[in-house]
C-alpha cells in the first residue's frame, strides 16, 4: 500500500509582520465547467471543487492513480535487443552526408511506444431528495469499457449540471488562498446554508462539511460516481466503500487508436484503489443505517453533514507491481477515516480544520506580496480578469495569481508525493491531454521554477525523489539503446519511469528524438542545493547529476570543425525548412542542446568542488567527487563546445546552421534556456547575446499557448524587458474564451494559430489550452523573477537584483519572504519604484551583494550576515 505523506515536523514559521490581506477568489454562482471548479489538495488527494446547491459534485484524485505498472516503461520496441547504437550510427551517418529524411527514418525506428496517463478516481456527488424520491446513484452514460476522452461529458458532470440551470438566492463561491478551503453558501427555505471543503494534509482525508443555520439541511443523497467502468460501490454502517481499478494502458489522445482504453484483470498489471466515505451528522441516515447492498446513502433532518473521504491505493513504487489485496486497502481507508471522525467527535470540526489551516499557512504564509491595492467593489474573479483585459488597473490580481501558483505548489507536492504532472494533481479524463504524465521537454521543468524564490523547498522533494526512479530506467535506456554510460530520459515519463523515446514507428521526431530529458532535469538537483544550501541533499543527489553529466559527456560527437556537438539533435518541438522544402526536425548540435549541456557539465563540477571543499560523505557505490579524470574531461567537454551565436537579422540562431523556421511564431523558445532558468546569457556579462535573445522574443511575436507565454515573462524580466514583461504578464492574464469545454479547445502540435484560445480559465488555471499548471506555476516564477534575481549568486556570494524588471503599474509595493540563492532570504518595500525598506536573512556570516534601485539610479551594497540577520535602515536613509 502506499506510505502517505505527513505533515513536515517542524515547519518555518510564516515571517513576521503585519495583517496579510485576503487572498481569495470568489464568484457569484456554481461552476458548471470544470475549469470554473475550485482546486484543493493535500499534495496526494486532490479535488475540484464545484459549489453545486440542489446537485454537488466533488471530483477526486489520488496521485498514485495511474494506468499501467513498472511493465509498462519497457514499451514496445520496434527493433532487435542490441541494434539501437547501430541506428544510432545511422543516424550519425545521414546527418553527416546531408540526408535528413534517412535520418529522421532512422530515430523514428528508436521509438518504444508511449508513457502512461494520470487517472481520475471518483466522483462525490450530494444531491437534494424530493419527497418520495428513490436513493438512486448517478449512472454512466458509457457502456462498460468505453473510455471517457478529454472533453466528454463524465457521469459526475450529468449529475452535477442537471440542477444547476438556476443561481440560488444568496449565493457566493470562493476559495481561500491562505487557508487552503473552498466554500459557497446560499439561502433555501429561510436558512442559510455553508459547504466547506478541504483537503488535509495532516489527517490524510478530504473534509467535505455542509451546514444550515436557522433550519435544517434538505434531505440529501451521497453517492460516489466514477469514469471508469470497474466501480464497485456499496454502502455501509458508516457511509459509502467503494474499489475502483485504474486501466492498464491509455493511448494518448493525440494518437489513433481503436481502443484508447485497456483494462487488465491480472495481478500487478494495474494500480487498484478504494475510497472510503465516512459519514457525520446529527440526521438520520437511512432508515437508521444504510443496508449492505446499497450504493448510496440518505441524510434526512440533518443541521450538518460532514463527509470524510479518504482512499487507499495498492501502488508501492516505481519498481514494485501493484499488490491488489483488496481487504488490506479498504481495512485501511476505513481506518483514517473513522479515526478522522472518531476525532471531529472528541476535539470538533474546528480542531480538525485548524490544524489543516495552521499546516498550510505554515508553507503559503512565508511569502506576501503586495504591488498593489485590490479593486474597491466586490467584483468577482471572472469580472476583475475582463476589466483588466479591457485596461483597468489592478496590480492585485498579478499578485493574486502569483500567489495562486505557490497555493497550487502546497496542494499538489508534498514530500513523499509524487511530482506535479501536466495538470498538477487535478484531471477528470482517462485519456487525458498529452496523458497528464511528466512532460520534460519544458513543463515538468517549470512546475518548479518558483519553488526555490518561492520559499517551498520541501514541495521540491517530490521531483528530486522521482529523478531517482527516472534514473533507475534512464541507466537501462542509454546502455541498452545507445550502448552509453550514465542515465537518459526524453520527451515523455510518467509515475512509473517511462525513460525511452515516445511513438509508433512514425511520430515526429520534433518531439520523439531528443534524449536530454534527463540532463534538463538533472540541473533541478543542484537548484535545489543553491536555494537551500542543503549540503547533505546534494551529497544524496550527486549519483544522480553525475549520472546525467556522464550521458552527456558520452552522446557528444566531435564535428567537423573540431567542436563537439549532438547528432541527431532537435530543438523541442520545433522544426525547420529542409532542403527539400518540406519540414524536419532532426539536425545537428541544436543551440539548446548546447546550453543544456553546457549548464549540466558546470553545475556538476560546482557541486564536485562544493563536496570535496566540505568533505561530504556520498552514498555508497556513487562516482567519486573527486575524480580528478572525471573533472579534466569535463572541463575538456566545455572548451569545445559551441557558444550561441547571432544570425544576420539580430536573433538568436536556434539550429547550428542558417536554416528556415516552419513557424517563426513557434510556442517553444528552447534556444533562450540560456537566459532563463539558465544564467550563462546575462545583460551584464553577455550585452550581444542578450539582445539577440530579447530580439528572438519579439519576432516570436506577443502571443501564445499559455505556459509559453509564463516562460516569455520570465525570460523578459531576466533580460530587463519592462514592456515586454508587463505585455506578456498581461497576456497570460487574458480570460480564455470557456464557451466550450476546455478540452474541445485542444490545440494539435502543428496548430500555428499563435496564442489560440490561451490565458486563463475563470479559475484562473492557466489555458495552454487546454489547462496545463505549468504555465500558473511559470507565471508565479516570472513575476518574483521582475521583484528579485539572485541567478549571478557564486558559492560564497549571493548576488541579488531588486526590482530590475519593474512595470509602471508596480511603483509602491512590498516583497516579504522571497528566496534568493544561498539560502537567503529577502523583505523589501518601496515607493515611486525606489527601495525604501530590506531586511535579509541566511546563513550567519554569509556575504550578499545587493543591487537595488536609489536616487534615481542603481546603487550596490554590500552586506554580511554576522547573526544571520541584517536591516538595511540604517544604509537606506
Amino acid at each position: 500500500m502506499t506510505e502517505h505523506p505527513t505533515a513536515p515536523s517542524s515547519s518555518p514559521a510564516a515571517p513576521a509582520g503585519g495583517p496579510a490581506r485576503p487572498l481569495v477568489l470568489v464568484y457569484d454562482r456554481p461552476a458548471t465547467r470544470w475549469t470554473e471548479a475550485l482546486p484543493v489538495g493535500n499534495g496526494r488527494l486532490g479535488a475540484m471543487c464545484f459549489g453545486g446547491t440542489t446537485s454537488d459534485r466533488v471530483q477526486v484524485n489520488d496521485d498514485t492513480c495511474w494506468s499501467g505498472s513498472p511493465a509498462t516503461v519497457a514499451g514496445r520496441s520496434l527493433i532487435a535487443a542490441g541494434e539501437g547504437p547501430r541506428i544510432l550510427d545511422d543516424a550519425r551517418a545521414a546527418l553527416a552526408s546531408g540526408d535528413v529524411r534517412a535520418a529522421e527514418r532512422a530515430v523514428q525506428r528508436l521509438q518504444h511506444g508511449h508513457s502512461q496517463a494520470y487517472q481520475p478516481l471518483v466522483d462525490l456527488i450530494v444531491q437534494e431528495v424530493g419527497p418520495g424520491e428513490e436513493v438512486r446513484p448517478a449512472e454512466d452514460s458509457h457502456p462498460a469499457g468505453e473510455a471517457h476522452l478529454a472533453g466528454e461529458v463524465h457521469p459526475g458532470d450529468e449529475v452535477h449540471r442537471a440542477d444547476e440551470a438556476a443561481t440560488p438566492p444568496g449565493y457566493a463561491r470562493s476559495l481561500d488562498l491562505r487557508a487552503a478551503v473552498a466554500s459557497h453558501t446560499w439561502s433555501s427555505a429561510g436558512a442559510t446554508i455553508v459547504q466547506e471543503t478541504w483537503s488535509s494534509a495532516p489527517h490524510q482525508v478530504l473534509v467535505v462539511d455542509r451546514r444550515a443555520t436557522d433550519g435544517c439541511l434538505p434531505a440529501l443523497r451521497v453517492s460516489l460516481v466514477s469514469p471508469h467502468p470497474t466501480l464497485d460501490v456499496q454502502g455501509t454502517p458508516t457511509g459509502l466503500a467503494a474499489t475502483v481499478r485504474m486501466p492498464s494502458e491509455v493511448v494518448p489522445d493525440h494518437e489513433p487508436a481503436d481502443e484508447h482504453v485497456h483494462y487488465d484483470p491480472t495481478p500487478g498489471a494495474a494500480v487498484t484503489a478504494a475510497v472510503h466515505v465516512a459519514i457525520h451528522t446529527d440526521g438520520i441516515v437511512g432508515d437508521g443505517g444504510p443496508s449492505a447492498t446499497a450504493d448510496a446513502v440518505e441524510v434526512v433532518g440533518a443541521t450538518y453533514l460532514t463527509l470524510v473521504l479518504g482512499t487507499e491505493t495498492d501502488f508501492v513504487d516505481a519498481a514494485t507491481a501493484p499488490h491488489g489485496d483488496l481487504d488490506a486497502l479498504r481495512a485501511a481507508v476505513a481506518r483514517r477515516t473513522s479515526a478522522v471522525v472518531d476525532q471531529i467527535v472528541t476535539d470538533g470540526l474546528p480542531a480538525l480544520r485548524a490544524a489543516h489551516v495552521a499546516d498550510h499557512a505554515a508553507l503559503f504564509g512565508r511569502v506576501e506580496l503586495d504591488l498593489g491595492p485590490d479593486p474597491e467593489d466586490t467584483a468577482t474573479t471572472p469580472e476583475r480578469l475582463a476589466r483588466h483585459a479591457g485596461g483597468a488597473p489592478d496590480p492585485a490580481l498579478a499578485a493574486l495569481q502569483a500567489q495562486y501558483g505557490r497555493y497550487l505548489m502546497i496542494a499538489g507536492s508534498r514530500p513523499g508525493t509524487r511530482p506535479l504532472t501536466l495538470q498538477g494533481i487535478w484531471n477528470e479524463s482517462v485519456v487525458p491531454p498529452w496523458s497528464s504524465n511528466y512532460t520534460t521537454n519544458i513543463n515538468t521543468e517549470m512546475n518548479y521554477w518558483p519553488t526555490g524564490a518561492g520559499a517551498l523547498d520541501e514541495c521540491y522533494e517530490p521531483l528530486t525523489s522521482w529523478l531517482g526512479d527516472l534514473a533507475v530506467t534512464g541507466r537501462a535506456t542509454a546502455r541498452d539503446l545507445y550502448g552509453l554510460p550514465g542515465w537518459a530520459a526524453h520527451h515523455n515519463s510518467d509515475v512509473w519511469g517511462f525513460s525511452l523515446p515516445a511513438g509508433d514507428g512514425d511520430s515526429d521526431p520534433s518531439w520523439t528524438a531528443w534524449p536530454l530529458g534527463g540532463v534538463w532535469l538533472a540541473t533541478h538537483l543542484w537548484d535545489r542545493y543553491d536555494w537551500s544550501r542543503d549540503l547533505g541533499f546534494l551529497a544524496d543527489a550527486w549519483p544522480l547529476l553525475r549520472g546525467a553529466a556522464d550521458f552527456a559527456l558520452a552522446w557528444l560527437v566531435e564535428q567537423p570543425d573540431g567542436t563537439l556537438g549532438t547528432s541527431p539533435a532537435t530543438s523541442p518541438e520545433n522544426r525547420f525548412v529542409a532542403p527539400d522544402g518540406q519540414p524536419a526536425a532532426v539536425g545537428v548540435s541544436t543551440t539548446s542542446d548546447q546550453a543544456m549541456i553546457r549548464e549540466l557539465l558546470e553545475r556538476c563540477l560546482d557541486g564536485a568542488q562544493v563536496l570535496v571543499g566540505a568533505g561530504a560523505v556520498v552514498p555508497e557505490d556513487s562516482p567519486d567527487p573527486d575524480d580528478a579524470d572525471w573533472r579534466t574531461a569535463a572541463r575538456a567537454a566545455l572548451d569545445r563546445l559551441s557558444g550561441e551565436r547571432v544570425l544576420p537579422d539580430g536573433r538568436l540562431a536556434e539550429w547550428s546552421t542558417d536554416l528556415v523556421d516552419v513557424e517563426p511564431e513557434h510556442r517553444h523558445q528552447s534556444h533562450l534556456v540560456g537566459v532563463f532558468p539558465g544564467s550563462r546569457i546575462d545583460p551584464r556579462s553577455e550585452p550581444e547575446l542578450a539582445a539577440a535573445a530579447l530580439a528572438t522574443l519579439d519576432a516570436r511575436g506577443p502571443d501564445s499557448t499559455g505556459w509559453s507565454l509564463a516562460w516569455r515573462l520570465a525570460l523578459r524580466a531576466r533580460l530587463g524587458d519592462i514592456v515586454g514583461a508587463r505585455a506578456a504578464l498581461d497576456a497570460f492574464l487574458r480570460p480564455t474564451a470557456d464557451g466550450a469545454r476546455p478540452d474541445e479547445l485542444v490545440a494539435p502540435l502543428d496548430d500555428t494559430r499563435p496564442g489560440a484560445g490561451s490565458g486563463v480559465y475563470p479559475n484562473l488555471f492557466c489555458a495552454h489550452p487546454p489547462f496545463q499548471v505549468d504555465g500558473n506555476l511559470g507565471f508565479t516564477a516570472g513575476v518574483v523573477e521582475m521583484i528579485l534575481q539572485s541567478h549571478r549568486t557564486t558559492q560564497d556570494l549571493t548576488v541579488v537584483d531588486l526590482l530590475p524588471t519593474l512595470p509602471a503599474g508596480w511603483q509602491d509595493g512590498a516583497a516579504r519572504g522571497l528566496g534568493a540563492r544561498g539560502a537567503v532570504t529577502v523583505d523589501v518595500t518601496w515607493h515611486d519604484g525606489e527601495v525604501t525598506g530590506l531586511a535579509l536573512r541566511g546563513p550567519v556570516g554569509r556575504s550578499v551583494e545587493v543591487s537595488l534601485p536609489m536616487g534615481g539610479g542603481r546603487r550596490t551594497l554590500a552586506v554580511v550576515l554576522d547573526d544571520g540577520t541584517w536591516d538595511g535602515a540604517g544604509e537606506l536613509a
